[in-house]
C-alpha cells in the first residue's frame, strides 16, 4: 500500500448505520488497566432494547501484544447467532469507517440481510475496535461537544470549504490559502491535546492490533486451528487486507467489499461518475418521480440545476458570512453523503428541493423558518462535519477513531507540510472530482501533525500466497471506494483472489441489490465456490420508483446507448 496521507470520509455511509442503534454497554464491575486479563467471553444481553438473536460480551486483549507490561483493553463484542443448521463457523465482520462500531452494526437491521448474504449458517460477529464505540481505551481528545466546536469555530474543519466550480477562482484560492497558518497551529495542538486527553491510548490502536484481537476472539470462540472467516467493507477491507497477509495461512472465506486505497484522492476517482448516475436516473424518473426534475430534464440539465444550487449557497455565504445559515459547502456534503445510497436517491432529491426553494426566497424576514426547515432536514446551517454539529455544554464531544486509526497506520510524514495537504485538495478538485473535490475531509488531512504512530504498523508484502481464494468486489462507480482499488488488490493477490465487478452507483455491493452478487457470495459461504474467472453482476434496484415503470441502472445505460460501461474486454464474463 502507498504512503496514506490522506482518507476522506472512507466508509461514511457504513459507520453511520453501524452506530445508529445505541446500546448501554457496561465496563465489568472493578474494571481496571492493569488488572489481570480476563480469557473468557460471556454472552448476555446487549441493553434493555436488544435486537432479538443478537447478545454481546466484553473480551480484554493485551494493548500491546509484544508487551503485556503495557495494560490492557476491553473491547465490546457483538454477536447474532446462525439462523439455519448446521452451523459451518463464525463470520466476523467489520463496518467501516475507521470509528464504525462493529456491536452497532450487528444490532442494526443490516445484519438481517448479512445473514441472508452469507446462507444463516454462520454466527455473525463483531466488535468496537480500540478507540471505537465501547470499547476501551477511547479515542477521546475533548470532554464536551461544544469544546470540540469551540477548538475549531471559525475554519475550514468547521464550517466547509467554499468554493465555485473547480476552484479556480482567485478570492477563494486566496481565503482557502489564508487559512494555511492557522490550521496547522490547530492541527499540531489536536495532536497535543489527543495526547494528554487520553495518555498511552492512540499508540496501541490501529489495523495491525485490529487484526490480532480479531484473531485472539476466534480463537476462544473457534479454536486455533480453524480458518477465519471475515467479511469487511469500506475501511473494513483494509483490516481484511491485512489479516491475510498478516496470517495467510489461517484465511478461510474472506470477502473484500468496497476496497480502500490509502491514498485519498483516488477515492473520489469515481465519484463525479456516481452523481452523473444520479442526475441520469433523475431525469429519466421525470418530475412525478424526482422532486428536481422537470418536464424533459435531461441529464445536462439536473447537472446545471445542482452546479446552479451550489453557486446561490456559495453567493449566499459569501455576503452574509458567520451569520448565513446555509453553505454550498454543506449542501456538497449532503449531496456527497446521498449518493453513496442510491435506494435513497428519492429522499435526496427532495432534500435538494428543500435547499433550493430555501435559497430562492430567503429574506432576513424568513430566518426563523429557515432555522427550522433546515433543523427538519436534519442540518443546522453551523457545519459539515463531525466537529460542527451544535451541542451543548453537557453533550459528549465525538471520538477522534477515524484520526487515530488512519494517523496510527500512516507511514511517517517526512517532510509533508499543511501547505501540502491544502494543495494536494486543490488538484483534487481540477483533476479528479470537480464536484466533490471541495470537501475538508478527516484522517490523513491530519496525519503529518499526529504525534504518535502505531506500536505495530504492518507495511506489506500484500501479495501473500493464502490458504483460500478470497472475494474482491467493487462497484462500477462506487463515490469512495472506486472500482480500481477493488482491481488493484486482486491483481496483487493474482490466483488468490477472484474479483466481482458490480455494475452499481453506491458504496459497497449491498449499496444496490444484486441477484449475482448474492449468489456468489451464497455459493463462497456456504460451499467455498467461487466463480473460475472475474465476473460481471449486473444490479437489480430500483432507483426511482414510479407507477409508470421503475427506474433501474439499466434503464439508464439503455438510455445512454450502452450496454456495459468500462467493462474490459477479456477480463470479466457475465455471470447470469
Amino acid at each position: 500500500m502507498a504512503p496514506m496521507l490522506g482518507i476522506l470520509l472512507v466508509g461514511f455511509g457504513l459507520a453511520a448505520i453501524a452506530t445508529g442503534k445505541g446500546n448501554n454497554f457496561p465496563l465489568p464491575g472493578g474494571y481496571h488497566r492493569f488488572a489481570p486479563r480476563s480469557r473468557d467471553l460471556n454472552w448476555g444481553y446487549c441493553s434493555d432494547t436488544s435486537v432479538r438473536g443478537r447478545e454481546c460480551a466484553r473480551f480484554e486483549v493485551p494493548l500491546d501484544w509484544h508487551n503485556a507490561t503495557v495494560g490492557k483493553a476491553s473491547l465490546a463484542v457483538a454477536r447474532y447467532k446462525a439462523v439455519n443448521a448446521p452451523k459451518l463457523g463464525t463470520l466476523f465482520l467489520n463496518p467501516g469507517g475507521p470509528g464504525g462500531s462493529g456491536v452497532g452494526y450487528i444490532l442494526d437491521d443490516i445484519a438481517d440481510y448479512l445473514m441472508t448474504a452469507s446462507g444463516g449458517k454462520y454466527d455473525l460477529v463483531s466488535w468496537d475496535p480500540r478507540g471505537v464505540g465501547e470499547s476501551l481505551p477511547r479515542a477521546e481528545c475533548f470532554k464536551t461537544g461544544a469544546e470540540e466546536q469551540a477548538f475549531w469555530n471559525g475554519t475550514i474543519a468547521s464550517s466547509g470549504l467554499e468554493a465555485r466550480g473547480n476552484f479556480t477562482d482567485k478570492r477563494d484560492l486566496d481565503a482557502f490559502y489564508d487559512q494555511v497558518d492557522e490550521i496547522d497551529t490547530l492541527l499540531t495542538d489536536l495532536g497535543r491535546r489527543c495526547i494528554a486527553y487520553s495518555p498511552d491510548t492512540f499508540e496501541y490502536i490501529g489495523s495491525a492490533a485490529a487484526v490480532r484481537d480479531m484473531v485472539a476472539i476466534h480463537d476462544i470462540l473457534e479454536g486455533p486451528d480453524k480458518p477465519i472467516d471475515f467479511w469487511g467493507v469500506s475501511y473494513g477491507t483494509v483490516i481484511g487486507s491485512y489479516f491475510i497477509n498478516m496470517f495467510p495461512k489461517r484465511v478461510g472465506r474472506v470477502v473484500l467489499d468496497g476496497v480502500v486505497d490509502p491514498l485519498w484522492e483516488i477515492s473520489l476517482e469515481s465519484a463525479d461518475e456516481a452523481f452523473e448516475g444520479f442526475c441520469s436516473a433523475c431525469a429519466i424518473a421525470g418530475p412525478s418521480r424526482c422532486a428536481i426534475a422537470k418536464q424533459n430534464s435531461t441529464t445536462t440539465s439536473i447537472r446545471q440545476w445542482t452546479r446552479e444550487l451550489l453557486d446561490k449557497a456559495y453567493d449566499y455565504k459569501r455576503e452574509f458570512g458567520a451569520n448565513a445559515n446555509l453553505s454550498s459547502a454543506e449542501i456538497r456534503l449532503t449531496l456527497f453523503n446521498g449518493i453513496h445510497s442510491p435506494t435513497d436517491w428519492p429522499s435526496l432529491a427532495e432534500t435538494l428541493a428543500h435547499y433550493y426553494n430555501i435559497l430562492w426566497n430567503m429574506t432576513s424576514a424568513n430566518a426563523t423558518h429557515v432555522k427550522r426547515t433546515l433543523t427538519v432536514l436534519g442540518r443546522d446551517g453551523k457545519g459539515t462535519n463531525n466537529t460542527t454539529t451544535a451541542a451543548t455544554a453537557e453533550e459528549q464531544a465525538p471520538d477522534y477513531s477515524f484520526q487515530g486509526v488512519t494517523c496510527a497506520d500512516a507511514v511517517d510524514a517526512g517532510n509533508i507540510t499543511t501547505k501540502d495537504v491544502f494543495d494536494l485538495l486543490v488538484r483534487t478538485t481540477r483533476d479528479i472530482s470537480t464536484m466533490f473535490g471541495p470537501i475538508w475531509g478527516d484522517g490523513g488531512f491530519y496525519c503529518h501533525h499526529w504525534p504518535v504512530r502505531a506500536v505495530e504498523r504492518f507495511t506489506g508484502p500484500w501479495n501473500k500466497t493464502l490458504s483460500n481464494t478470497v472475494l474482491v468486489i467493487g462497484n462500477e462507480a462506487d463515490p469512495i471506494t472506486p472500482f480500481i482499488s477493488a482491481k488493484k488488490v486482486a491483481d496483487a493477490l493474482g490466483d488468490s483472489a477472484v474479483l466481482i465487478k458490480q455494475d452499481d452507483y453506491g458504496h459497497v455491493s449491498f449499496a444496490m441489490h444484486s441477484n449475482c452478487t448474492v449468489a456468489a457470495l451464497r455459493g463462497y459461504f456456504l460451499h467455498n465456490k467461487l466463480p473460475t474467472q472475474d465476473i460481471f453482476c449486473g444490479t437489480d434496484q430500483v432507483l426511482f420508483p414510479g407507477p409508470d415503470g421503475n427506474v433501474t441502472k439499466a434503464t439508464v445505460d439503455r438510455a445512454k446507448a450502452k450496454t456495459a460501461s468500462g467493462l474490459e474486454p477479456g477480463r470479466f464474463v457475465v455471470w447470469p
